[in-house]
């Protein structure tokens, strides 16, 4: 992604300068460059270089297509850069995503033999000599009646196989309480008890408000160093993308992928959003909410409190 950045700016400096040539040779009556290059170098990513340019060198502001065309070429920049991260973030990542869930199981009372039958066998063998610390649980919507939502539960259903096959010891349940009326990360608690976790095993994270919170919280909370990351495969790239970028060994395990509808709103969501957590990876940012590290090799009762 850096490299991507870097040529980014080498690009808008390259329009710059070209703006500043056809100016210079303008004033000594010598030979133009196009206008169609320079709108082109416009709409192609050097819109900012462009802009900058026209102004610094007094150049190309009275004429109602550069006056139009110029502003008009940042929404296609935005657009390209928006498309072309969120290509190199799911190209970043594919190869990390090692299962996909295709059905449903009925997990109370499952052996672990049984759990194991739902991997194949070779996915099995590479996720457990890898000893990953925990699955990281990923949050979304719950219903109105504070149940998990088809969504939500395919997850959970994904992330309690990981456990009841022996892959894992622990689950990391990460989601949205920021409001006493919604509480994602009680529903998927009460799921877990209710498929047969114990509490010891479910540490929870009421402050994952975004994926990269989640993540980030995961890393400074509850000082992970290695895990699964349990999601739909749609969303899994950026999540893996962030844990890579925070120095995280991890990988993915996708949940069934059911009908939910609003398929075309929650990939143009993932669009910006993976754009989003570029930036917050790079910078590093802290999450919302910090507080006192809970071990997630140690007991989990502290973050059930």
């Amino acid at each position: 992604m850096k490299y991507f950045a870097i040529a980014l700016i080498i690009w808008n400096f390259i329009t710059f300068v070209l703006m500043g040539i056809d100016k210079r040779r303008a004033e000594k009556g010598k030979w133009r460059i196009p206008e169609k290059t320079l709108m082109l170098c416009a709409f192609l990513l050097g819109g900012p270089g462009a802009i900058l340019g026209a102004l610094v060198f007094r150049h190309k502001t009275r004429k109602w297509k550069f006056r139009l065309g110029l502003p008009f070429s940042l929404v296609i920049n935005a657009l390209l850069v928006l498309l072309i991260t969120s290509g190199i973030v799911c190209a970043s990542v594919s190869g990390d995503m090692a299962f996909r869930l295709k059905e449903s199981p009925e997990l109370a009372g499952i052996s672990q033999s049984q759990a194991q039958a739902f991997f194949p066998q070779e996915t099995l063998d590479e996720l457990s000599s890898s000893r990953y610390q925990c699955a990281l649980i990923l949050g979304c919507s719950v219903r109105p009646d504070g149940s998990p939502s088809l969504m939500l539960k395919d997850r959970l259903d994904c992330g309690i196989l990981l456990y009841k096959a022996g892959i894992v010891d622990r689950l990391l349940l990460s989601g949205d309480n920021g409001q006493v009326e919604y509480n994602e990360v009680g529903a998927m608690f009460s799921y877990c008890l209710d498929q047969g976790v114990p509490a010891e095993a479910l540490f929870l994270d009421h402050a994952g408000f975004s994926t990269y919170e989640s993540v980030r919280r995961a890393q400074d909370i509850f000082q992970v160093q290695s895990m699964i990351i349990v999601t739909q495969k749609y969303h899994m790239y950026r999540a893996l993308y962030i844990a890579d970028g925070l120095g995280i060994r991890a990988c993915g395990v996708c949940s069934g992928q059911n009908d939910y509808g609003y398929a075309l709103q929650r990939e143009v969501r993932e669009i910006l959003a993976r754009t989003k957590d570029v930036i917050q990876t790079a910078l590093r940012l802290p999450p919302t909410y910090g507080g006192e590290p809970i071990p997630i090799t140690g007991s989990a009762a502290p973050s059930q409190a």
